[in-house]
């Protein structure tokens, strides 16, 4: 409910300015562009909120640059050669961005740690995060067009679980993945995946039970999906 008064708020304000600076035909002029902009800004919202369900915090450079090209072949396509005067609407689409800024917030933090970690790299830059002392139960590694997740656990200590998890969907990218010589590889699900190339040797040529079998210690299973790509293992100290 705060944020709707806030929204309101800013937008009595904004309609208020404008019928005393330029009287009823100011207003009218306001509600006109206001009519253009509000479903522009609807579209572009919806798109922003597509990109963030999909694409993880600090990966969005990818796909805005590859919608930047699409605008621009797009425009020459169309032969747009002029940019068109935003003039009048430029205090409009700056009053909108202040309603966006005061209702925006951030993903709330559930301050728990699943131990569990996720990690994407979507064309540039790869992702390399770092490893140091006890390993995550579980990773999730998402590598998308192009893109490269480079895990490195050869200096991690084995998480307090009789398995580690590692689920990979690869689509045209690739995934490398360290790990020590004493930790002991299974292959788990891996029948959804088509043109993956597989480099490095598992410890058992067997797949993964479902569950852990009694005295199962310092197992990794590595799951893996997707089209195209490659996934690597090898192994550290």
């Amino acid at each position: 409910m705060s944020r709707i008064r806030v929204a309101l708020g800013l937008g009595a304000v904004s309609m208020g300015t404008a019928w005393a600076i330029g009287g009823v035909a100011g207003l009218r002029e306001v509600v006109a562009v206001l009519s253009v902009a509000v479903p522009a800004v609807l579209v572009l919202a919806g798109v922003v909120l597509v990109l963030r369900a999909a694409v993880p915090r600090g990966q969005l450079g990818g796909p805005l640059a590859l919608m930047g090209v699409g605008i621009a072949v797009l425009a020459l396509r169309f032969d747009v050669p002029h940019v068109p005067d935003l003039s009048r609407q430029a205090p409009v689409v700056l009053i909108l961005g202040g309603v966006f800024v005061a209702l925006f917030r951030g993903r709330p933090g559930t301050g728990i740690d699943t131990g569990v970690r996720r990690y994407t790299s979507l064309l540039y830059p790869p992702a390399r995060p770092p490893m140091a002392g006890t390993a995550p139960k579980k990773l999730i590694l998402r590598a998308l067009l192009f893109g490269t997740v480079r895990i490195d656990l050869s200096g991690s200590d084995f998480p307090l679980e009789p398995r580690l998890v590692v689920d990979i969907t690869v689509l045209w990218a690739r995934v490398e993945i360290k790990l020590p010589s004493d930790w002991t590889v299974l292959a788990g699900r891996v029948e959804l995946t088509s043109g993956v190339r597989f480099s490095g040797d598992l410890s058992q040529p067997d797949f993964a039970s479902p569950l852990p079998a009694q005295g199962e210690a310092k197992t990794v299973v590595v799951n893996v999906q997707g089209l195209g790509g490659a996934v690597s293992l090898t192994r550290g100290a």
